[in-house]
């Protein structure tokens, strides 16, 4: 039995590692994702919150919790990648970051994506955008950045996700924001 586990383990993960990496990288071709790796290497600091949630782990959750919502799990169903970044120190450098930002909003534009939130007061940089598909009717992603004095949060979640799945999501949770929302 131990020789099974150490031969035909090993085999296993070999044959089907190529796979999980290739999914991982289709998603950073997904028009919904952004690459943040330019701001969090200006951070200079590790994050002092980090979450990955990639597509395998992503379908763990939508069977887990099927039986007990099911509106919730058709909408995390849809979801590709869902990634968080906090960063805390002093020793960020607030108008660096925000010149980033500011550079990564523009190649945003570029691409297409709609900026939704704009917020430019004394030390605080806020932008949130929505990528959405050719006729509107699904977000393939929302990105959030936000620079403040001693804090930067970074999040992008990637998928195919409706109108009809964040009313759902309102609804549920009741957030009434969330239940008549719209997009053009």
């Amino acid at each position: 039995m131990k020789i099974i586990k150490r031969v035909l383990a090993p085999l296993i993960i070999c044959a089907f590692a190529p796979f999980a990496v290739a999914a991982d990288r289709s998603v950073d071709n997904h028009p919904g994702f952004v690459d943040f790796s330019t701001l969090t290497s200006i951070a200079n600091v590790e994050p002092t919150v980090e979450v990955s949630l990639k597509a395998p782990l992503l379908n763990m959750m939508t069977n887990l919790i099927r039986t007990e919502d099911e509106q919730a799990a058709e909408f995390i169903s849809k979801l590709l990648r869902v990634t968080v970044n906090v960063f805390e120190s002093d020793a960020i450098n607030i108008d660096e970051i925000s010149a980033s930002m500011n550079q990564t909003a523009k190649e945003l534009d570029a691409k297409g994506w709609d900026r939704v939130v704009r917020v430019r007061e004394e030390g605080s940089h806020v932008d949130i955008y929505f990528r959405l598909s050719e006729n509107a009717e699904r977000i393939h992603g929302v990105a959030i950045m936000v620079a403040e004095p001693r804090e930067i949060v970074l999040v992008n979640i990637v998928g195919d996700i409706s109108t009809d799945d964040i009313s759902a999501l309102g609804r549920r949770f009741d957030i009434a924001e969330l239940t008549d929302i719209e997009i053009d």
